[in-house]
């Protein structure tokens, strides 16, 4: 394992090559709905008690929700850029992409170069289990959409590279997986997705544009600002799913980043030389009475292999060694 120093946690480390405690494998144990809200581009000293130059914070509402439920202390992205990471979510590797290049199956079709996978999944393993799925995109302008970017000119607000299920051959080509693939235009059309817990989706994956996700992009406001309307945002999302009657006592709602900004390339579970950095990921559950810490290294592999043991599936990519790659057993209890 790979892990540099971080002001967020009480230990020094020298160099890259101490060894951090590895949580024991211990079972995880059912959900009847897992929510994954994915945020971008901040390092964990970023959202979790910001302050700006006058010590007012910035992520007040990310701040509490770590105070409250349960946190990942060591969380890191997998590598860098953005793309690869979502690849990992979902896929336990991220097949040599080093980039965020479009979807060869994008429409139109992009110049080179682009990416393109041909790999079992994990809407694979939902769909053969018979557990729903849906996607949620903010600013995205239809279900299924394959552009590279929208607005189509200009700057990107849904960006393909933070839409990973569209780089895979079987859902890109697939047209009713991709209707699962939504707009997001405001909470209303999630809170009607999820006012039903008999036909709510089971896997839920949230993803804000580029100017609500933290990542930040013209004309999404300076620094702080862009901190504060992430912290609304989140807000928002957390309010919508946590008030929701599919949000059962057996559900989980997982926050987290794909990556940090660059300050490190951190890593962990021996996911890549170009680690992704120190992130925070927040785990909610209804179960969740007293504030949780984990001490333990994980990465986006350690969240999908807690998908998979609460949804009973089989194991991808990555998450079948479990010697390096563990589930998040300790933040669900």
């Amino acid at each position: 394992m790979r892990l540099c120093f971080s002001a967020a946690v009480a230990v020094v480390i020298v160099g890259c090559a101490m060894s951090m405690p590895r949580a024991a494998q211990a079972a995880v144990r059912p959900l009847d709905r897992v929510f994954i809200l994915m945020m971008e581009n901040q390092g964990y000293d970023n959202v979790i008690g910001h302050l700006d130059v006058n010590n007012i914070p910035d992520t007040p509402y990310i701040t509490g929700l770590a105070h409250t439920y349960g946190l990942s202390l060591l969380q890191f992205g997998t590598t860098h850029p953005s793309l690869p990471n979502y690849v990992s979510l979902i896929a336990g590797q991220y097949f040599g992409i080093q980039d965020d290049n479009p979807s060869c199956y994008a429409q139109p079709t992009p110049p080179p170069p682009c990416d393109q996978i041909n790999a079992p999944n994990l809407i694979d393993e939902l769909e053969a289990k018979n557990i729903s799925w849906e996607s949620f995109n903010q600013t995205m302008p239809s279900a299924g959409y394959l552009g590279v970017q929208f607005p189509v000119t200009g700057a990107a607000l849904y960006a393909q590279k933070h839409n990973p299920f569209v780089y895979f051959q079987d859902i890109a080509s697939n047209p009713a997986r991709l209707a699962k693939i939504v707009p997001l235009p405001d909470m209303t059309t999630l809170a009607n997705a999820l006012s039903n817990p008999a036909t709510a989706p089971r896997f839920v994956f949230v993803v804000p544009d580029q100017c609500h996700d933290m990542h930040g992009q013209t004309p999404c406001p300076n620094y702080d600002k862009l901190l504060r309307m992430g912290d609304k945002y989140v807000e928002s999302v957390v309010h919508t799913i946590t008030r929701s009657p599919a949000f059962t006592t057996n559900s989980a709602l997982i926050v987290t980043w794909d990556e940090n900004d660059y300050t490190t390339y951190q890593g962990c579970c021996d996911s890549s030389f170009i680690g992704g950095g120190h992130i925070a990921t927040i785990v909610i559950t209804p179960r969740t009475v007293m504030p949780i810490q984990s001490p333990h290294a994980y990465n986006e592999y350690s969240i999908l292999a807690t998908l998979e043991r609460a949804f009973g599936l089989g194991l991808l990519g990555n998450t079948t060694d479990t010697d390096r790659v563990t589930p998040m057993s300790d933040l669900l209890p």
